[in-house]
């Protein structure tokens, strides 16, 4: 069937159903209210369990007392009950069924992380029941709500009858004309997703709605911008699958020549075996780095950031690389001008490899006897900065935009051991810590490279969290 009688007879169908949905309309708007007050209330006593626990946790019985004083006026908060010894009661002397009190010490046993029950102990070992009264309610009853429209001095039956053939005559006249407004973007859009399908990912469509300023328009723009990103990732991975496959020939190559040579030279089998051990190593880093960059492309895979102290982690990783400096006579040097206090919002693991890779390209592109300098200091009023400056060839300007990009080797480094993903990596992990960085050359030669982090403040992200917290009081 075309898309013209489809449309048409759907809203035939909605017409008829419009009474019906008309006088529905006002129980199911009570009915909302009714459930979002329900969860309003939910979420301000979970809260207030979860707050009535950690005064507990840090001052025991006194705490829950000043806890359940403070928050007894709140709507909800007369409902938080704090049962305590074997007798069971409630710690303000509350009444309480204590057929309910078994139904709570049963559930909070059999479900220990639910927020509306729980059980905790104080340093005696005494056993403390926090409980929601009505903690087992899942939603509130409907109301019954029946629907009464207000209208014309004549019986509700002529007035419904009004309604309706008004509604027919409006709805089949709206039919008419979004079947014919509807059918011509679709079918534009259909045969662009055709396209698509059978492998054109230079499709694009929004150019032959450009007359239309509507919804229809911004899916197209939205089809469009989906096709672009799909080129671009397809591409990426083309791109992604040729160097990982040139990367990994010739370790292969090597592995392969060097079981030749054990089988034909089986007296200095130790020697190539040392050989393939070496080879096997630059493959398991290959491997390793491909996988943690593809972690860090995944974008809805989340990494835990904690509280860091930035300046002991620079100095771990300088300490951690003078080995490798002094084997080359080189110097690595660093100035501080921001407090041992400064501190980031970090992965502690991914950010050291961000530094320590830069660190050791500093050291492989400098020459010997040469300065490795870093610098910490204020990027602005709410970031830090590190720049990490050596004296290597540097890289040309028309390159400079893409050695940020996977396997891509700027010229001056043609000659140097590497895979190629480490400064992409380092990019991947500085925007996930919601940082930029950026290179510049350095006169007369060397490369700099330059961090931005976010600074993080402990105490500010306490009031911010305190005040979220009291959220649920202000709405109610």
């Amino acid at each position: 069937m075309k898309l013209f009688p489809r449309i048409f007879a759907t809203f035939c169908a909605v017409i008829v159903c419009a009474i019906f949905v008309a006088s529905s309309s006002f129980w199911l708007v009570q009915n909302t209210l009714a459930e979002t007050r329900f969860k309003q209330q939910r979420n301000f006593e979970e809260n207030l369990l979860s707050s009535t626990m950690n005064a507990f946790q840090a001052r025991g019985d006194a705490g829950i007392r000043e806890q359940l004083v403070e928050w007894g006026n709140s709507p909800g908060g007369e409902n938080l009950y704090v049962i305590t010894g074997d007798n069971k009661n409630d710690i303000l002397g509350r009444p309480i069924d204590p057929e309910d009190i078994d139904k709570a010490h049963e559930f909070a046993l059999s479900h220990p992380h639910s927020k509306l029950v729980q059980i905790a102990y104080n340093s005696l070992g005494e056993e403390y029941l926090f409980m929601i009264r009505g903690w087992n309610h899942e939603r509130t009853p409907r109301p019954p709500s029946p629907f009464f429209i207000p209208g014309l001095p004549i019986a509700p039956v002529w007035h419904e009858f009004i309604i309706l053939s008004f509604i027919i005559v409006v709805g089949l006249l709206t039919a008419y004309i979004l079947a014919n407004n509807i059918t011509q973007p679709i079918r534009v859009l259909w045969r662009g997703m055709d396209r698509l399908a059978h492998g054109n990912l230079q499709t694009r469509v929004s150019h032959q709605l450009s007359e239309r300023r509507d919804e229809l328009y911004s899916l197209a723009v939205q089809f469009d911008n989906m096709a672009d990103k799909l080129q671009k990732l397809v591409e990426k991975e083309r791109h992604l699958l040729h160097h990982v496959s040139h990367e990994m020939r010739s370790p292969l190559a090597r592995m392969q020549a060097i079981i030749g040579l054990i089988h034909v030279q089986p007296q200095k089998q130790e020697q190539h075996l040392q050989r393939l051990e070496s080879e096997l190593g630059r493959m398991d880093l290959l491997v390793g780095e491909l996988l943690t960059l593809s972690r860090l492309e995944t974008s809805d895979l989340p990494i835990t950031l904690e509280p860091l102290s930035l300046v002991p982690l620079i100095k771990q990783i300088m300490e951690d690389n003078q080995a490798i400096a002094m084997q080359h006579q080189q110097t690595l040097s660093w100035q501080c001008d921001i407090p041992d206090t400064a501190m980031v919002k970090a992965n502690e693991s991914y950010l050291y490899r961000a530094f320590d890779n830069v660190v050791r390209n500093a050291i492989n592109y400098s020459p010997d006897g040469s300065e490795i300098k870093v610098y910490l200091h204020e990027g602005g009023k709410q970031q830090w900065q590190v720049d990490i400056s050596d004296n290597g060839p540097g890289v040309a300007e028309n390159q400079l935009p893409h050695i940020f990009t996977a396997f891509y080797r700027a010229d001056s480094s043609a000659n140097k051991p590497g895979t190629g993903l480490g400064l992409a990596l380092t990019k991947h992990i500085i925007d996930r810590h919601h940082g930029k960085i950026y290179a510049d050359n350095q006169q007369p030669k060397g490369l700099s490279m330059h961090f931005l982090l976010p600074k993080f403040t402990p105490s500010r992200n306490r009031n911010r969290q305190k005040n979220k917290n009291q959220l649920p009081v202000a709405n109610g």
